[in-house]
């Protein structure tokens, strides 16, 4: 996929409007998935996916072939998502910055409907207690299954920070998923269940 979205980003550039259109429809599945956990309702992941692809639109010119389309379009989301926390701070009168607050701490409600087993629900709460650049590395290493290279360009950092990123996140997770699941045996089952659990709700969630 990535030399076809490649070669109609180049398309793209260079005034096909039916190739835009072609990668948008490609990936237009996970940049609403990237913010079905994180924003309070499924229209609004919508309207901040639509930001996402004008950005993308705006921005086709200036799309550089050291990153692929598909970790490009994650960078756009994650700095939709970022300014649609700080705009969320300001009206709900929170404190803190947009990488090291939550989703919980902004009062959001969880998008938990889809996930149809106890572990998931507790899984999906988990990421939503993290800071939000640590909820966000690890969706991406999860949900969407990017390496650590391909989470340092999301992220604009190199391979090396990603991954300490990435390994950080993963003590956060399992701190909070210790205050939510308090016997041993569930927090054990709940941790070796995670990429399979994972897998589920990327499948479910489209």
């Amino acid at each position: 996929m990535s030399d076809d979205d490649q070669r109609l980003m180049a398309a793209w550039r260079e005034g096909d409007k039916r190739a835009g259109g072609q990668l948008i429809d490609r990936h237009f599945a996970s940049i609403l998935r990237f913010f079905r956990n994180k924003v309070g309702s499924a229209a609004e992941a919508e309207e901040l996916t639509q930001r996402t692809f004008k950005g993308a639109v705006e921005g086709a010119q200036r799309f550089r072939d050291q990153s692929t389309v598909r970790t490009w379009l994650f960078g756009i989301a994650r700095n939709v998502l970022r300014q649609w926390i700080e705009e969320t701070v300001r009206v709900r009168g929170r404190s803190g910055d947009s990488g090291s607050i939550s989703i919980a701490d902004l009062g959001i409600g969880p998008s938990t409907a889809l996930a149809q087993r106890r572990e998931q629900r507790v899984l999906l709460e988990a990421l939503r207690r993290l800071p939000i650049e640590s909820q966000l590395v690890l969706e991406l290493s999860f949900w969407e299954q990017l390496s650590a290279r391909e989470i340092g360009e999301v992220l604009a950092c190199p391979e090396g920070t990603a991954r300490s990123r990435l390994r950080k996140a993963k003590f956060e997770l399992r701190a909070v998923l210790d205050e939510l699941e308090r016997e041993a045996g569930q927090l054990e089952s709940t941790m070796q269940g995670l990429e399979t659990w994972a897998r589920e709700l990327r499948a479910a969630w489209g």
